[in-house]
C-alpha cells in the first residue's frame, strides 16, 4: 500500500462502493495466493515426514496457524485496510529473506475499527518498511521484525521491533535514516525516516513514536467514546 500523505478534508467524500469492489477484489487475490501458499506448505510437510522430522512438521504448522488466525482476526473485526496491508507485508518481509510476525490480541468490538483509519495504517506501513530496509541493509538476513497489536480499556497500542535485536541475539542497529525519504531499489518504493513518520503522526494528532532506545516503534490509539 503506497498512500501519499496527505490531511483528508469535509470535501473529500470516498465512493464507498469503489472502495468495497477494491477491497473484495483484493480479498479474492489474498484467497488465491493463500491457496498457493497451502499446498507449498503441504510439499514442505511431506518432505520433512520422509525424512521423519516431525519436530520441523509441527513448527511449520504452528508457523502457519499462527500467521492465519492473526491476520484473520482483522479481517473478522471488519479492519480490511489494516489486515491487507499485513498480509502484505508478511510477503513482502518473506522477499528479502526477513520475517515479519503479527500478534494480534483485540476484541470484536467495533472500536477496534478506528485502526482501519487511513493516516493508522499508512503509518505501519511505512514503519514496517523501515525496519525491513535497514535490516537488509545491514545484511541481517533472517532477522523477525514484530508487529504487536493489544487492546486495553483506554485503547489500542502498536508495537514494532526486531525481536533478534530485543533478545541480544543481534548486535544494536541504528534505524535512523539520515534522509528524510530513500528510494529502495528493491522495493521499488521511497522509505521515510523515522524522524518524517513521527512528524507525520505528530501532524495528525497521532501519538507515535521511537523509543528512546532507537529499536523500537510504538502506536498509541485512543479509543472514541460513543458520541464523539
Amino acid at each position: 500500500m503506497n498512500m501519499s500523505i496527505k490531511n483528508s478534508g469535509m470535501d473529500d467524500v470516498p465512493d464507498i462502493e469503489s472502495e468495497k469492489e477494491r477491497y473484495i477484489e483484493s480479498l479474492k487475490e489474498h484467497l488465491s495466493e493463500q491457496r498457493h501458499d497451502f499446498f507449498n506448505l503441504l510439499q514442505v510437510l511431506y518432505g520433512y515426514t520422509q525424512l521423519k522430522k516431525p519436530d520441523k512438521v509441527l513448527e511449520h504448522i504452528s508457523e502457519y496457524c499462527k500467521r492465519m488466525e492473526n491476520i484473520g482476526r482483522l479481517y473478522n473485526c471488519k479492519c480490511i485496510k489494516l489486515a491487507d496491508l499485513l498480509y502484505n507485508k508478511v510477503k513482502e518481509a518473506e522477499s528479502f529473506d526477513l520475517k515479519l510476525e503479527v500478534s494480534v490480541e483485540v476484541s470484536f468490538d467495533s472500536a477496534v475499527r478506528i485502526l482501519d483509519e487511513i493516516p493508522v495504517v499508512y503509518v505501519v506501513d511505512h514503519v514496517i518498511l523501515g525496519f525491513l530496509y535497514v535490516l537488509d541493509e545491514k545484511g541481517m538476513k533472517n532477522a523477525h521484525v514484530i508487529y504487536n497489536l493489544k487492546e486495553s480499556s483506554e485503547g489500542f497500542l502498536m508495537e514494532i521491533y526486531c525481536r533478534e535485536i530485543r533478545e541480544g541475539l543481534f548486535r544494536s542497529v541504528d534505524f535512523n535514516i539520515p534522509e528524510q525519504a530513500i528510494y529502495w531499489k528493491k522495493a521499488a518504493r521511497g522509505v521515510l525516516g523515522f524522524d518524517m513518520i513521527m512528524k507525520y503522526c505528530s501532524d495528525l494528532k497521532l501519538d507515535g513514536k521511537m523509543l528512546g532506545d532507537g529499536t523500537t516503534f510504538i502506536l498509541n490509539i485512543p479509543k472514541v467514546n460513543k458520541g464523539e
